[in-house]
């Protein structure tokens, strides 16, 4: 250890001097060729190559080291290092790289391997204007460095929760219309589709169901059963494609005492998988680990409805006031491929929602048989963040990190057109809404037969 520190203390000539008595001993190794390596320590992953440099010319890069000034760190990584990354000179392999983590008396102080394990070197070591090859960080991964890219796969959830949004708010946005005459029953086709692009987010949600109903007079019982799809990009060029299958149980009520005054009672079970591809940096580049947990929802909804309560000219106006509960539980998963694949615990989000709105119903002179049909709500959700994700990466830290900040109050509108096409009812409806968690526009479109 001694004559490595004076090799330290030497001038750069003497370095060398003494590193070519070695050769017959060590290969060199060219300068292109050194080597970078990946260690942990401290719930961090470091990738560290080295540069030959010396503190007169490269003061700012060796002082914006993760060690400089952390003598603890630059002592422990200087041991798990060891020769890994190769000798403070070429074709030396007497003394690791060197950590430098402070400047003392004209002096670079610092730790190295040496003998078979770390060495500290407070003053008298390396020259301010010694070249010798440093440590230097190539990647340092820590929870901050992937804390976006880990929260971002909680739009895995919000995706599950605006399939059942588009469900509950839009195919069953108009429960009356299902509504048939007593003793007949009735069997429709539907359709939404749309974009997702309010705030940060970007992608498409839409779905497709079949429903049968029959009115026995006291009240008409539906049952659906859609596929529904969803699908949002993330950050580092990630991506979620959420898709399931749900049953709907639906029975709508006449109350008696007041015209045109209905209840609507229902319940859905909506069971699907998410293929998540979390996508981040590593060692300045793209990449990614993927994932397809199973996701189970399920959620219950009540809803008045107060069928042309008011007449204006030839215009029905129907008021409404709905409150819907959904749980969506996503499984916990482990990520495969990518260099810092991550294991995620399952997690539950419940979106609990009011609202109160209107529809009207107005025909078109020009085209008899059509009505002009709009709708207008505002809601209110009560939560107001969604799930946090938590889980380890790799054995090297783990995390739990809060859920995303929801929008409470927003409006929705729509406008369309129904009527008599062949022997049904066909129905289309552009909807938007402001910033939510909605869709921020969908196409409506369903056919209705009764017999």
């Amino acid at each position: 250890m001694r004559s490595v520190k004076r090799l330290l203390s030497y001038s750069l000539l003497g370095s060398i001097c003494l590193a070519n008595l070695n050769m017959a001993y060590a290969i060199p190794v060219a300068p292109a060729e050194r080597p970078t390596v990946v260690v942990s320590y401290g719930g961090s992953k470091y990738s560290i190559s080295s540069a030959l440099v010396n503190y007169s010319t490269s003061a700012a890069l060796l002082e914006s080291q993760p060690w400089w000034g952390n003598t603890s760190l630059s002592h422990s990584l200087a041991g798990i290092v060891g020769m890994d990354a190769g000798g403070l000179l070429d074709g030396y392999t007497a003394a690791g790289v060197l950590f430098g983590y402070a400047v003392n008396s004209g002096y670079v102080s610092m730790d190295y391997y040496v003998n078979g394990a770390a060495s500290n070197c407070p003053v008298g070591c390396p020259a301010l204007s010694g070249n010798y090859y440093y440590a230097i960080i190539h990647q340092l991964i820590t929870l901050d460095s992937v804390a976006e890219s880990l929260q971002s796969t909680s739009a895995g959830v919000n995706s599950i929760n605006n399939n059942i949004n588009l469900m509950i708010n839009g195919a069953h946005s108009r429960p009356l219309d299902r509504l048939v005459m007593p003793g007949q029953k009735t069997f429709w086709v539907a359709g939404d589709w749309g974009r997702d692009d309010h705030g940060n987010r970007e992608g498409s949600t839409g779905m497709a169901e079949v429903g049968v109903g029959h009115n026995l007079g006291f009240a008409q019982f539906n049952v659906s059963l859609g596929q529904t799809w969803a699908r949002q990009n993330l950050v580092n060029d990630g991506e979620v494609k959420a898709d399931g299958q749900y049953l709907m149980l639906e029975s709508i009520m006449p109350l008696t005492g007041v015209q045109g005054l209905y209840a609507t009672v229902g319940a859905f079970g909506h069971w699907g998988e998410a293929d998540i591809r979390r996508g981040y940096i590593n060692l300045s580049q793209l990449d990614s680990s993927k994932a397809s947990p199973d996701t189970q929802t399920w959620g219950l909804r009540a809803r008045l409805d107060w069928q042309n309560a008011l007449t204006v000219q030839q215009t029905g106006v129907s008021p409404y006031v709905d409150l819907s509960y959904s749980n969506s539980h996503l499984d916990s998963y482990t990520e495969k491929g990518g260099g810092i694949p991550a294991q995620f615990n399952g997690r539950t989000d419940t979106n609990t929602e009011a609202r109160l709105g209107v529809n009207t119903e107005t025909p078109l002179p020009f085209a008899p048989g059509y009505n002009f049909v709009t709708n207008l709500e505002a809601a209110h959700r009560f939560e107001n963040h969604s799930a946090g994700v938590n889980g380890q990466v790799d054995g090297l830290f783990s995390f739990n990190l809060p859920g995303e900040d929801v929008t409470n109050d927003w409006l929705k509108a729509g406008v369309g057109v129904e009527g008599a096409v062949g022997p049904g009812k066909l129905s289309l409806m552009l909807n938007g809404t402001t910033q939510s968690e909605m869709p921020n526009f969908w196409v409506a479109t369903s056919y209705q037969l009764a017999f």
